[in-house]
């Protein structure tokens, strides 16, 4: 038995040598079957990393299995492909995911907010980041956690702010932005599906008529605020309020008579869909 045992040592020792062999190889092929074979081990993974083929470096980004030494060389690799296939791979670490917040290459930060890996680290650096729209992508992602929340409902873009307006899960922050001075956050508070009928009745007298068609086109307003916006200052919420497939009949004869066309043709061509 012990001299098996020892048979099956040198055997292994043996196929370990002849991967490494193989990874050296000239041909791309060759060292393309070591980078996704099994059986090779990590230093040896982690030494291709530095492969002049990006076929082969392409290949060491999808293994689930990596080492962690070998992510974080890809993360700087200068093949785009390379650090897109890394990114997307489910075991990258968060602090590779870290690294990558800062890749000069958009389609690469912007694929982290969705990665399962993601963590409050990664929220933290994503937060911090120049770029404004990933830090939107992260603010639309639901089930953030308090801290990220916070740094994104004070966040310089009130695009940003929007984003995270429109789709947080959080009461509290909503009740936070329905106050924001910038008209594009309480849209995004209108648009959350969230937003109570309450809250939408604030909107819905709100100084922005973008907010207020933003309130009409939430479909949850009472019959008496819809009554009121059929003889709003604006055009266009009367425009909306004359398209939205939620408009009461009683409504929709008012602005039956609009004294502007435009909404006068709205009217008339949904009270005709409804004898």
């Amino acid at each position: 038995m012990q001299k098996g045992s020892r048979a099956s040592g040198t055997d292994r020792g043996t196929g370990e040598a002849g991967l490494g062999v193989r990874a050296r190889d000239k041909k791309v092929t060759v060292r393309l079957a070591v980078a996704g074979d099994p059986a090779t081990p990590p230093e040896i993974l982690e030494a291709m990393t530095a492969d002049p083929s990006r076929t082969v470096r392409r290949a060491l980004a999808t293994r689930r299995d990596a080492p962690g030494g070998l992510l974080r060389a890809l993360a700087g690799d200068p093949d785009l492909k390379t650090r897109q296939i890394l990114v997307e791979n489910p075991t990258c670490p968060p602090d590779v995911l870290v690294a990558l917040v800062e890749d000069p290459h958009w389609s690469v930060r912007w694929s982290l907010p969705n990665h399962p890996a993601v963590d409050v680290e990664v929220r933290r650096a994503i937060c911090r980041s120049t770029d404004e729209d990933l830090r939107r992508l992260l603010a639309e992602r639901r089930g953030l956690d308090e801290e990220t929340n916070a740094a994104l409902a004070g966040d310089r873009s009130p695009n940003v702010r929007a984003g995270l307006a429109a789709y947080t899960d959080d009461p509290e922050i909503l009740a936070i932005l329905i106050t924001d001075a910038d008209s594009k956050v309480r849209v995004g508070v209108a648009q959350n599906p969230l937003t109570t009928m309450d809250r939408h009745r604030l909107l819905a007298n709100d100084k922005s008529a973008a907010v207020r068609a933003a309130a009409v086109q939430s479909g949850k307003l009472a019959h008496d605020e819809l009554q009121r916006l059929a003889h709003d200052r604006s055009v266009n919420v009367r425009w909306w309020l004359a398209t939205w497939p939620t408009t009461p009949e009683a409504v929709l004869r008012v602005l039956a008579d609009d004294p502007h066309p435009y909404v006068v043709t709205q009217a008339r061509a949904r009270l005709r869909k409804n004898p």
